[in-house]
C-alpha cells in the first residue's frame, strides 16, 4: 500500500501503522507510552497525527495505514496538541532534572526542549505523592533493586506492561484513578522477579532508577562499550556504562535475533564483582604454606622451571591443561595451543563439573551432539516447544522470554517434561513431573504409544526395530517407573503426533545425566518416528556462556579445534603445518580421568585456567585428594577461589570487561566483547599471559592484539571459517554446522534403574537460582541484596513428615560428607527431591555428591 506522510510517499505492507510508517520513512513523532516490543496501549496521546478526511487527530501508535492515506505529522493542529499534552505532563512533574538520575537520557526532558512551550501557566500547588515528609525526593523502594519515585510517574504503563506481558509476572499495577493513579508493587509483595530491572530501563521519565545506579555519577561522563554478558550461554548483548576502571551500571544492547533489548537481573546487576576489592592483584608464589607477591618474571620462570623437569622426566603426558566455558575464545584456544604445541599432550579439558562428560572419545558426531539445531528466532516458527529436563528461567532466562512470546502472540504450544514443576508452568498445554532419572523410559513410553497407535507416517519395515526395543514399556510399566499418569503419557503421545513443527530443548538435567547419550538417543528416536512431513528438531542447551564456544575451540582430550580427532592424520597434519610443531595423536585424559592419574602417579603438575574444580567437580573429597597430590599445580583466575587456595602459583587474570573477544553462545552465535578498561590492577587478559608463557619457554606466540587470535581461529579452524573479526559485530551469525552432520539412525536406549536407598532416601538435585550464576555473582552487593545466602528447597509434605519448618536450619549428609543449611518449603520440588543452589561460597554442596553415584541421594536431619 502506498501512503503519502509529511509529503513523502512510502510503500508499506498491510497491517502497519502510521507510526512504524514513520520510522520507515525516517520522520520522527514523539512517544512514550508506546514501546516496539510491547503491545500498543495508546495511553499518552502524544502520538497525535492529522490524517486527511478524519475530523480528529488519530494516534500514530494505533492507527493502521490504508492505501492512499495522507498523513501530518506537523501540521499546526498537530503542534498545538502536542505542546498541550506535554504541558499538562508538567504540571505535577516536578523540575528536579539537576537531581533526577534520568537526566541527560530522559525523554520527557528531551520532548519539552524540542516540541513543548517555554511558559508555564499553571500556578496551584502540584499534586504530590508523600512517602515520608522528612525526605526530599518521595523515594520508595518497591524491590530490592528498584526505586520509585511517583511524581515523576506520567503513567505511560510500560513497566506494567512488560512485568505482565513480557515476564509474565503479577508484582506491579495502577492503583487509583485519575490525577491519583500510581505505579505501585503489591501489598507485602516487592517487584523482585528476575526480569524486574528492564522496568527501570524502559521507563521514560525519573520514576523507577536502581539502587545499584541512582546518584552515583552522571550518564555523560561515562563510557558506553559494547559487551555480552559473561553468565549463561543465552549469549544477551550489554552495554558496559564505565568510567575510571569501574563499571556503573549494564543496559541492554538491544539485539533482536537473541535478547530484544531485555535482559534477566543477573546481567543487568551481576556486574559488580569485577570492581570487587577481592580481586587478585598480582601474581602469587607460595613459600612454607603462604603465598607472597612475586613479579610475572618470576612467576613465568617457576612455572616453566616446574614445567620443563616434570617432562623431561616423565614426559609430557604427565602434565594436563584445564580451561574453563567462562572464557572467551581467544583465551581457551591459545590455551590449547599451548598445550598441544609447547607441553605436547593432548591432556586438555574443560569439564570439570560433569560425571560422565558423554560422549566418549569413541563417539564420532560430536557436532550433532553439541549445541541447538535451531536459533532463539526459531522458536517462534515452531508449532510445539517440548522442554526436558530444563528449569528454563533458572538456565536460560531470556529463551524463556522467547518461548512465553511465541506462546502468548502465535500460540505456539508447550511441554513441560521435568523432575520439579517450573515457572513456565502457566503457558504449558501440559506439564509432566516425572522422578528423576526417569527420562528414558519416559520418552521409551511415548514411542511406544505412538507405534501402537500408529500415529507415525514413516514407513512401517523402518521401524521394525524400534518396536521391537520400546514394546516393554507400556502405559503402566512406565507410569510406575516415572510416576506419570498412563493416560497423561497416552495424551501427550498423541498431541505431539499432530503437530508439524516440533523443537525439542534439552537443559542442564540431561547434561548432567548419568544416561545423557541415551536421553539424547531417545528423543532423536521420537523426531525420526514422526517422519515424512513433520520436522522435529533437538536442541541441547549448554549452560555457560560460552560453553559452545570451549568445545568448538577444542578444550577436549580428543578433539582439535572444530572438533577434529586428533589421531585422525590429515586434521593433525592440517594443524602441525599452520602451528609449526609435531602434535600428539594419542588422546587426552578427560577431567575425571586426570584426577584418577594424580592418584595413580601418572599425571605430576596441572594449570587451571578460569574454572574451580574444588568448587565444582561432583565430588569434592576425591577432588580435593587428587589435586592436593599433585607435584605442581597453577591455578589462573581473578579471584582466589577455593582451587587457587591449594596451587603453588596464582596468576591474575583479567574479568570479561578487561580484555577484547569473542563468546559462542548456546545457539552457536559468535559474538564480540569489547575491552571496557585496562585490566585492574597487575593482571593481565588471560590469552595474554598464555603467550608471555610461552614465549618466555622460547617459543613464538606472536598476538600483539586479542583481534589477531580470532583472526588465527577463523583461518584454522574450519567451522569458524570466515568469522572475521571486524566482522563479527556486523554479521551477527551463528555457526553452520549442519552441513558436517552425520545422518541420524534409530539407536537402542534402554532405562537403567536407579536403586532405592532407604537410609539416604532423597534425591539431591543442584543448580543456580534465578538471582545468581556460578559464584562470581555473589561477590557483588547487587544480586545479594535480593539473595545472600544458600538454602534447601524441601517439598512441604516431606517437611511436614520431618517436623521442619521454613528458615529451620538443618542438615544434608550423604555418604560423602554433610553440610548445614537453611530449609526453605517450596511446593514445585517433587516429593523425596531436594534441591540446592551451586551458588553460595559457605555451602559446599559437592561434598554430599560421589562421582561414582548415578544419582546422588541424602537424608535430611534437624539441627
Amino acid at each position: 500500500m502506498k501512503i503519502t506522510i509529511d509529503n513523502k510517499e512510502v510503500e508499506v505492507d498491510p497491517g502497519t501503522t502510521i507510526l512504524e510508517t514513520a520510522k520507515k520513512a525516517g520522520i520522527e513523532i514523539p512517544t512514550f507510552c508506546w514501546h516496539e516490543k510491547l503491545d500498543v496501549y495508546g495511553g499518552c496521546r502524544l502520538c497525535l497525527v492529522e490524517v486527511d478526511d478524519l475530523p480528529k487527530l488519530q494516534l500514530a501508535c494505533a492507527t493502521y495505514v490504508c492505501d492512499g492515506m495522507r498523513v501530518k505529522t506537523n501540521s499546526p493542529k498537530v503542534i498545538k496538541a502536542r505542546k498541550g499534552n506535554l504541558e499538562f505532563l508538567l504540571i505535577n512533574h516536578p523540575l528536579d532534572c539537576p537531581t533526577c538520575d534520568k537526566a541527560g537520557e530522559c525523554e520527557l526532558q528531551d520532548y519539552v526542549f524540542k516540541y513543548g512551550s517555554d511558559k508555564k501557566r499553571f500556578k496551584e500547588k502540584k499534586r504530590r505523592f508523600i512517602v515520608d515528609r522528612s525526605q526530599t525526593f518521595d523515594d520508595l523502594k518497591i524491590g530490592p533493586q528498584i526505586i520509585r519515585n511517583q511524581n515523576r510517574c506520567i503513567i505511560c504503563a510500560r513497566c506494567i506492561r512488560f512485568i505482565k506481558d513480557i515476564a509474565g509476572e503479577d508484582e506491579l499495577g495502577d492503583f487509583n484513578k485519575g490525577y491519583r493513579s500510581e505505579i505501585n508493587s503489591l501489598p507485602e509483595i516487592p517487584i523482585a522477579n528476575q526480569y524486574a530491572g528492564n522496568v527501570v530501563e524502559l521507563c521514560p521519565v525519573g520514576a523507577l532508577t536502581s539502587k545499584a545506579f541512582r546518584y552515583k555519577i552522571r550518564v555523560w561522563l561515562t563510557k558506553k562499550i559494547e559487551s555480552v554478558c559473561p553468565f549463561c550461554g543465552d549469549g544477551c548483548n550489554l552495554f558496559l556504562w564505565v568510567k575510571d576502571n569501574r563499571i556503573y551500571r549494564v543496559t541492554s544492547r538491544r539485539n533482536d535475533k537473541i535478547d530484544e533489548g531485555f535482559l534477566c537481573d543477573r546481567g543487568r546487576f551481576g556486574y559488580d564483582f569485577v570492581n570487587h576489592p577481592d580481586r587478585l592483584k598480582t601474581p602469587l608464589l607460595k613459600e612454607n604454606n603462604d603465598f607472597i607477591p612475586v613479579s610475572w618474571e618470576e612467576a613465568f620462570e617457576t612455572i616453566a622451571k616446574r614445567f620443563e623437569k616434570i617432562k623431561k622426566d616423565y614426559g609430557p603426558d604427565f602434565l594436563a591443561g584445564v580451561g574453563s566455558p567462562k572464557l572467551a575464545n581467544e583465551d581457551n584456544y591459545i590455551f590449547q595451543k599451548f598445550f598441544r604445541t609447547v607441553i605436547g599432550t593432548n591432556n586438555i579439558d574443560h569439564r570439570v563439573n560433569i560425571k560422565n562428560p558423554l560422549p566418549g572419545s569413541d563417539f564420532k558426531d560430536y557436532k550433532n551432539f553439541f549445541g541447538m539445531s535451531d536459533s532463539i528466532e526459531d522458536l517462534e516458527n515452531s508449532d510445539l516447544i517440548f522442554i526436558l529436563g530444563c528449569d528454563m528461567n533458572l538456565e536460560h532466562p531470556i529463551i524463556a522470554l522467547r518461548i512465553r512470546k511465541t506462546q502468548r502472540k502465535n500460540g505456539t504450544f508447550v511441554i513441560l517434561a521435568n523432575p520439579k514443576r517450573t515457572k513456565l508452568k502457566n503457558i504449558a498445554t501440559y506439564e509432566l513431573l516425572y522422578k528423576y532419572g526417569t527420562e528414558v523410559a519416559f520418552l521409551n513410553g511415548i514411542l511406544n504409544q505412538i507405534i501402537d497407535e500408529k500415529l507415525y507416517r514413516i514407513e512401517e519395515n523402518k521401524i521394525r526395530e524400534l518396536k521391537d526395543w520400546v514394546k516393554e514399556y507400556d502405559l503402566d510399566k512406565v507410569s510406575d517407573i516415572t510416576g506419570v499418569p498412563a493416560e497423561k503419557i497416552k495424551t501427550v503421545a498423541k498431541f505431539i503426533s499432530q503437530k508439524e513443527r516440533v523443537i525439542f530443548l534439552l537443559g542442564r538435567e540431561i547434561i548432567l545425566h548419568h544416561q545423557t547419550q541415551d536421553v539424547v538417543d531417545s528423543v532423536n528416536n521420537l523426531i525420526l518416528l514422526l517422519g515424512n512431513g513433520r520436522k522435529g528438531s533437538l536442541n541441547l542447551l549448554w549452560e555457560y556462556n560460552n560453553s559452545c564456544g570451549a568445545l568448538d575451540i577444542g578444550i577436549l582430550p580428543d578433539r582439535l579445534p572444530g572438533y577434529l580427532p586428533v589421531n585422525d592424520l590429515e586434521s593433525k597434519k592440517r594443524f602441525e603445518n599452520f602451528w609449526k610443531e609435531k602434535l600428539s595423536e594419542k588422546p587426552g585424559k578427560s577431567f575425571n580421568k586426570m584426577l584418577e592419574a594424580i592418584l595413580q602417579g601418572s599425571l605430576k603438575a596441572m594449570y587451571i585456567m578460569g574454572s574451580d574444580p574444588v568448587r565444582e567437580f561432583p565430588d569434592r573429597n576425591f577432588g580435593l585428594k587428587a589435586l592436593k597430590k599433585l607435584d605442581f599445580l597453577v591455578v589462573q583466575d581473578i579471584f582466589l577461589t577455593e582451587t587457587a587456595k591449594i596451587a603453588d602459583v596464582v596468576l591474575p587474570g583479567a574479568s570479561f570487561a578487561e580484555k577484547d573477544g569473542t563468546f559462542t553462545n548456546c545457539e552457536r552465535r559468535v559474538q564480540k566483547l569489547k575491552r571496557g578498561f585496562k585490566p585492574l590492577y597487575d593482571s593481565k587478559a588471560d590469552w595474554e599471559i598464555i603467550c608471555e608463557l610461552a614465549n618466555y619457554w622460547g617459543s613464538d606466540f606472536d598476538y600483539p592484539q586479542a583481534k589477531d587470535i580470532t583472526s588465527e581461529i577463523a583461518e584454522v579452524v574450519p567451522i569458524y571459517s570466515g568469522f572475521k573479526c571486524e566482522q563479527i559485530d556486523e554479521n551477527r551469525k551463528r555457526l553452520d554446522l549442519s552441513f558436517e552432520k552425520e545422518k541420524v539412525r534409530f539407536k537402542r536406549a534402554d532405562y537403567k534403574k536407579i536403586p532405592d536407598d532407604k537410609e539416604y532416601p532423597f534425591v539431591l538435585i543442584t543448580g543456580n537460582t534465578y538471582y545468581h550464576f556460578g559464584t562470581l555473582t555473589q561477590k557483588g552487593e547487587n544480586l545479594n541484596s535480593i539473595v545472600s545466602e544458600g538454602f534447601c528447597e524441601i517439598n512441604p509434605e516431606d517437611a511436614k513428615n520431618l517436623d521442619i519448618f521454613d528458615g529451620d536450619l538443618i542438615k544434608l549428609e550423604s555418604l560423602s560428607g554433610k553440610i548445614e543449611i537453611k530449609a526453605k518449603l517450596k511446593g514445585n520440588i517433587q516429593k523425596g527431591t531436594v534441591f540446592v543452589p551451586i551458588n553460595f561460597e559457605k555451602i559446599r554442596y559437592n561434598l554430599l555428591m560421589d562421582k561414582d553415584k548415578l544419582v546422588d541421594r541424602v537424608r535430611i536431619r534437624k539441627s
